[in-house]
């Protein structure tokens, strides 16, 4: 047996056992990834960079909008060194002008950090995850260190950014200048062979799933401890308030689900305007803004729900889904990206056309309508782990690494 294939076994069988390997040595940029301001943003990115610490060193930079830290007041974040270095230098950009340039406003914000980094860390490969703009960014930063480039892809970097004449350029680019690229679901690979990549550089690697947090609760005593009402149908959002997680969807099928509350987790752009769009529709007060949670927070309101409502526009394999359904709470989703991969109807829940109020709300009767098993949707996602998702995404950054950077 190799010894990845050894790695990917223990990692299955003894979730969450550090395993450091001075082999492999790994510089990432991302501009995917919690920073203090924004602590719950990213969560997926952190977890998978979390189990990877555990096989290999690793360094990370991702930078930060110049916008967000002058929301917030600050124009540095300090780094943080353990359990691997994260610097969040500031990404300097034009906002909303030629938006295509800020694959290069990203490399040039960047460089100076990722230099230093690897001049510490001395990197056998550099990952970028997420396609626009980062994986341009980080073609052209593996280039100037004589590195291996590997890109991880997540849904709707693809998706979205493709239909953009004037984007779509750096990301095929960055597609076929890349020696290995991961995507997170079938469907997404599908899409970056048609952009130029390589189909046997392509490969399938989902997202994980926290066990040991995301696992059945008691509804009722979840919804004592939140405050929420033990009588009513509850559905819950989680995820960012962007117009891509299609909420303003969700708001409108409220109109047709009378005797049912909507609780949203999480924070973002739309916010304002989605809050106003709720008092004008008249719901204000079936909607509950519950705002940003700390990661071990949302199992709770999982818990506390009759389903987990997914309206997005796009996505890759979304995390809030396997959550959903690790908590033993059906899902009511949009029939994009890798979705119907891991939801399938009447099983997991119910799926609806993207952008369909009517048919959001038909699913989400269906869903309310029945008793599921918790137990049962548990296991549907039972085999997933970020430990084992970690040693996957290792074993195609090792066989990268042994070949060098690409002539």
């Amino acid at each position: 047996m190799s010894a990845s294939e050894t790695r990917r076994k223990s990692a299955t069988a003894e979730e969450g056992v550090p395993r450091t390997s001075q082999a492999l040595r790994v510089l990432v940029l991302t501009t995917q990834f919690p920073n203090p301001l924004f602590p719950h943003w990213a969560t997926f990115n952190r977890q998978q960079m979390d189990a990877m610490a555990s096989f290999c060193r690793l360094g990370l930079v991702a930078p930060v909008p110049w916008t967000e830290l002058m929301g917030a007041g600050s124009w540095r974040l300090t780094s943080q060194d353990k359990p691997y270095p994260v610097h969040w230098p500031v990404f300097w950009y034009l906002p909303r002008f030629r938006r295509h340039w800020h694959a290069r406003c990203l490399l040039w914000s960047a460089w100076p950090q990722l230099r230093r980094l690897a001049q510490d860390l001395r990197p056998q490969v550099l990952l970028a995850t997420w396609l626009f703009p980062s994986g341009w960014a980080g073609m052209m930063a593996a280039r100037r260190l004589g590195l291996p480039f590997v890109l991880k892809v997540h849904g709707s970097d693809v998706m979205v950014f493709k239909d953009d004449p004037r984007r779509r350029p750096y990301l095929q680019q960055a597609l076929t200048a890349a020696q290995a690229v991961v995507a997170v679901s079938r469907s997404l690979a599908e899409e970056v062979v048609s952009l130029g990549a390589e189909p046997q550089r392509v490969h399938l690697i989902g997202n994980g799933l926290n066990q040991g947090l995301f696992t059945p609760g008691d509804r009722e005593l979840a919804r004592r401890r939140l405050g929420l009402d033990l009588g009513e149908r509850l559905l819950l959002f989680v995820g960012r308030l962007v117009p891509v997680k299609g909420l303003e969807t969700a708001l409108r099928a409220m109109v047709r689900l009378p005797r049912t509350r909507l609780v949203v987790v999480g924070q973002g752009p739309q916010e304002a305007s989605l809050k106003a769009l709720a008092r004008d529709m008249g719901l204000y007060e079936r909607v509950i803004w519950a705002g940003p949670q700390p990661h071990q927070e949302v199992p709770s309101y999982m818990a506390a729900a009759d389903a987990v409502v997914l309206p997005s526009l796009s996505e890759g394999d979304p995390n809030s889904v396997l959550e959903a359904l690790g908590c033993g709470r059906p899902v009511v989703a949009a029939r994009v990206g890798g979705v119907p991969e891991v939801v399938h109807e009447d099983q997991q829940g119910s799926l609806f056309e993207a952008g369909d109020a009517a048919g959001l709300a038909q699913a989400a009767q269906k869903v309310l309508g029945r008793e599921w098993d918790p137990g049962a949707l548990s296991a549907s996602v039972a085999g997933r782990s970020w430990q084992a998702s970690a040693a996957a995404l290792l074993d195609v950054l090792e066989r990268v690494a042994s070949q060098g950077a690409a002539s």
